[in-house]
């Protein structure tokens, strides 16, 4: 007898890390301006009087990322007929990207406050340390993994779909969509780019939960 767990689970959590998409999209565009736009002093100065948006936000992407870790191997078991080479490596990139994401985001609630609030009651020393060990906060300070790794598995197993017929066109082109989304965003991080941010987070709020709910939906049924 077929063991449908693998699909029943990894559809699950593929919903799941669709709706943390929607809730980072609603957190981000409640944020006090100072935490998207503002000066570094400006972003710790709020985040040490309204915390709850930004705090939101990262604990949906720390959550996001774990339920992603029970998506991937479903998701990737749809195309693996296609070229399982290329599958096996590409999600295993995946992983160790949602990992990267999920350890970050967990590690920037409990640690920025602490610092933020430190910064705020220091003085000039203090504060200067502060600015000046603000990277160290991050495992994956550019997004190689967050974004790069796993928008190529994402592309990987989205033009194997399509190449196979394994999901309907649509959701196959999302998918691929989506992967140019974290590719954008990765370069405006490397390159400084603001505008490229801004498309990248637009898109990515718009076509995640999309491809994300309407593939974990499709595992679902089909386990």
């Amino acid at each position: 007898m077929k063991d449908n767990t693998l699909s029943k689970l990894g559809g699950t959590c593929s919903i799941l890390l669709g709706i943390s998409y929607v809730v980072v999209g609603i957190s981000a565009l409640l944020m006090p301006a100072a935490q998207k736009t503002g000066t570094f002093e400006q972003l710790i100065v709020s985040i040490t009087q309204n915390p709850t948006m930004i705090l939101l936000n990262w604990w949906a992407k720390a959550l996001g990322a774990v339920f992603a870790l029970g998506a991937v191997a479903a998701i990737s078991a749809t195309v693996r007929a296609g070229n399982e080479g290329w599958v096996r490596w590409t999600s295993n990139l995946a992983i160790v990207g949602f990992a990267v994401t999920a350890i970050d985001n967990f590690r920037l609630q409990f640690l920025v406050p602490l610092r933020a609030a430190g910064y705020v009651a220091g003085d000039a020393m203090t504060k200067a340390a502060i600015a000046n060990n603000w990277r160290p906060v991050f495992l994956d300070p550019q997004g190689w993994l967050m974004f790069g790794a796993v928008g190529f598995w994402i592309l990987v197993v989205s033009v194997l779909a399509l190449r196979g017929g394994a999901w309907p066109k649509p959701l196959a082109y999302a998918g691929i969509a989506g992967a140019i989304a974290l590719w954008l965003e990765l370069a405006s991080r490397v390159l400084g780019i603001g505008i490229l941010d801004t498309i990248a987070s637009v898109a990515a709020v718009i076509l995640g939960p999309i491809f994300l709910i309407w593939l974990g939906l499709r595992l679902r049924q089909a386990g």
